[in-house]
């Protein structure tokens, strides 16, 4: 039998688009891409000029398209997800970086900018999943030491090699409670306290399958409003910044104004809220002043 790739296309956007995936004609492209092991560019290419795709090819795509139908992640079946330059080892267990977190690398890059007379920078991220934004930042900056924290045991082998792959020495993950991760460090001696935490209020269930079906729970619910967790990490962050530091977090787009008053409450100057790519208020962050530093309290989440 001939397998052509316009036929395997059509195929796999037949059967996504019958279980109500919405961009089926884009994700048949990503997937023939990622199994084939070639661009999409290429995919198109191949299937303008009428190329064949191997018997085994064609085997391998109808698998990675049944994954797809069932709502699995496209990044779990591909088992990669991208992110700014580089393309993070994903799958079960691990919350799967999304595009307008780029903006909350971005928006930290900036804040913080350039090292302090020559001083390397140090800065944490706090529920780093696969290490997409603490990689981000060192990658971007180029003047700072990252601490990757996490403590989910099933996030923590895609940290460590995404890590390995590309921290470039610059990039260390910490496996354990944030709470004990703060309580080890002195006062000042950070420059940036980052996170995309939870924040989806307890009685909140995302409208994506691919979200509440296969991202970890303690990535998504913090609370009945959704900040307990962020209260907790301006505690932790007031008791460990430098002055002039900068907190910064993600959140859904109805929160910035509760964040606000929650930085401020933490001793925070400077609190402001920021739109992500898609022009959402997404991204809310803090500087501590000199004169402002909280108590450092006892953490009783993560």
């Amino acid at each position: 039998m001939i397998l052509h790739v316009e036929a395997q296309r059509n195929l796999v956007r037949e059967q996504l688009k019958a279980r109500g995936v919405a961009s089926a004609h884009v994700e048949a492209d990503l997937l023939l891409a990622g199994v084939l092991g070639i661009s999409r560019g290429e995919v198109q290419m191949r299937s303008l000029l009428g190329r064949e795709v191997t018997e085994q090819e064609a085997l391998d795509v109808a698998s990675a398209t049944a994954r797809r139908a069932r709502r699995e992640p496209l990044q779990h079946v591909l088992g990669v997800a991208p992110f700014l330059d580089m393309e993070l080892a994903v799958g079960p267990g691990v919350f799967v970086p999304r595009p307008e977190t780029e903006s909350l690398v971005t928006a930290a890059v900036e804040l913080i900018g350039s090292a302090v007379a020559g001083r390397q920078l140090a800065g944490v991220d706090v529920g780093s999943g696969s290490g997409a934004v603490a990689l981000g930042v060192a990658r971007r900056h180029g003047h700072i030491r990252m601490t990757a924290i996490e403590a989910s045991s099933a996030a923590w082998p895609w940290l460590r090699a995404n890590v390995e792959t590309y921290g470039d020495e610059t990039v260390t993950p910490y496996f354990g409670q944030a709470s004990r991760a703060f309580s080890g460090m002195a006062v000042g001696e950070l420059d940036l306290v980052v996170s995309n935490p939870p924040y989806v209020p307890s009685e909140n269930r995302p409208e994506s399958r691919e979200v509440w079906r296969h991202d970890p729970e303690v990535a998504l619910y913090s609370g009945a409003d959704g900040l307990d967790f962020i209260r907790e990490l301006a505690i932790w962050a007031s008791a460990t910044l430098r002055p002039g530091g900068v907190l910064i977090v993600e959140h859904e787009d109805t929160q910035g104004t509760e964040i606000r008053q929650v930085f401020t409450d933490a001793g925070f100057a400077d609190a402001a809220t920021v739109k992500d790519l898609t022009g959402r208020d997404r991204i809310t962050s803090a500087v501590l002043p000199a004169s402002g530093r909280a108590g450092y309290g006892q953490p009783t989440i993560m």
